[in-house]
């Protein structure tokens, strides 16, 4: 119980230190001031003392599982095998997430002998980490994993979900709720004389509000999967899991309204002077001066044109790649190794390519993705049933007349922009329809 204290101690101290360096930096980069640098310091401080303790207590665990005893594990028919002890081993990325959400799924979420079922599987360290795990205050019957399992489960959802990948820049929300500065016109300066007075250049801000938002994923897994506990089934209860949550973030984070309860989308963050359709004759010539319209939005806004890129749908992805020239030469060649003038292409199927009133229209987004903010609350509450219904594509399932385990993860965050004119979008998009 001592570690885990500790270490939800340790990320609420780095969460206020990235607080308030994003304060700094969303305020036009600017210098700390003395009250939040003595603050910063003081956080590292403490910081550093709280990771000394954790590595005490860290090697003694470590210790104790080499000086465990093999676990008894009871066997049909009366016969018993042991489990070596195990010292610490290295994981891949959300592999120990997925040992969790194992472990509760296959003891009808009862702690105790979940943990004793990690102990028995994965060995004494596995069984006190589950053994740690805290009751969720926010959603009954459900356990909160630790901070440093959620983020790294929040981590692996970064290649699968096309804004986090091209380099939106994660935000951390540990109370739920995060207020920041951001920048509605750029500053000035001038050159001047001797003793002529400094002309203002204060920087025109605004604010964002960002309020976490409950994302909640069901993923039935098979009792018979969740009962042969592997490193080859952990690595697909850890897929499925990502699978479900990272198709509707994908979803979400591109095209969503909006409201109390989910957060907006790129399409709906983004100015609606930077909307533009696409010309409805779709040649060569008109193609690169949609495609150009697009840059230019972006470049005459003076963002910092960090971390740009494309999202398109795979379909207008294909055309770029196949469009020849009169001389049957590719025209965009770089199209193919998944860059489009230099920047980086992310292609998803949450881009639609049957809107508009003739059902085949799309869009492309291209911006600057170090500006679309996601703010993370860095923490996943999972729970389990074996008699709870699913919806699998209309049709409404029973988890124990199929044995299965529906697995339940809420994880909480909400976007911004920092500036909404960092972004461009094509519409009627009509390219290989």
């Amino acid at each position: 119980m001592r570690i885990t204290a500790l270490k939800q101690r340790l990320a609420a101290t780095v969460d206020e230190m990235e607080s308030i360096l994003a304060t700094a930096q969303a305020d036009n980069d600017r210098d700390l001031t003395e009250d939040e640098a003595a603050r910063f310091e003081e956080l590292k401080a403490d910081s550093e003392k709280i990771q000394a303790a954790i590595a005490r207590e860290q090697d003694l665990l470590d210790r104790k599982a080499i000086a465990a005893r093999p676990v008894n594990v009871p066997q049909g028919g009366g016969a018993t095998h042991t489990v070596p002890a195990q010292v610490a081993e290295k994981l891949e990325p959300g592999i120990q997430f997925a040992r969790i959400v194992t472990a509760l799924a296959a003891t009808g979420m009862d702690q105790r002998a979940a943990a004793n079922f990690a102990e028995q599987t994965w060995g004494t360290a596995q069984g006190q980490i589950v053994a740690n795990m805290e009751q969720s205050t926010n959603t009954k019957g459900g356990f909160l994993v630790d901070t440093a399992y959620s983020r790294d489960f929040i981590d692996i959802l970064r290649p699968r979900v096309v804004i986090r990948h091209l380099g939106a820049r994660s935000v951390p929300m540990p109370d739920g709720n995060l207020t920041t500065r951001k920048k509605t016109a750029g500053t000035s300066a001038s050159y001047i004389g001797e003793r002529v007075a400094f002309p203002t250049t204060d920087v025109t801000v605004g604010q964002i509000t960002m309020s976490a938002k409950k994302l909640a994923a069901l993923v039935p897994i098979t009792n018979q999967l969740i009962r042969r506990a592997s490193i080859g089934v952990e690595a697909m209860v850890r897929d499925d899991l990502v699978e479900a949550v990272a198709l509707k973030e994908d979803q979400q984070f591109l095209r969503g309204t909006g409201s109390s309860t989910a957060p907006a989308g790129l399409l709906n963050l983004v100015a609606s002077s930077h909307k533009i359709n696409a010309n409805s004759t779709v040649n060569l010539a008109n193609v690169t001066e949609d495609l150009g319209k697009l840059r230019l939005a972006v470049l005459n806004a003076n963002v910092p044109m960090a971390r740009c890129g494309w999202i398109m749908s795979p379909r207008t992805k294909i055309f770029l790649e196949t469009l020849r020239d009169g001389n049957g030469n590719i025209a965009f060649p770089s199209v193919a190794n998944g860059t489009l003038y230099g920047y980086q292409i992310g292609v998803t199927t949450s881009v639609p390519d049957n809107l508009g009133s003739g059902g085949n229209e799309s869009e492309i987004y291209f911006g600057d993705f170090a500006q679309f903010l996601i703010g993370d609350t860095m923490s996943v509450t999972i729970a389990a049933s074996d008699v709870a219904a699913y919806d699998d594509n209309g049709t409404i399932r029973a988890a124990f007349s199929n044995d299965e385990t529906v697995i339940r993860i809420i994880e909480e965050h909400d976007t911004q922009l920092r500036y909404d004119t960092a972004f461009a979008v094509l519409q009627k998009v009509t390219w290989g329809a």
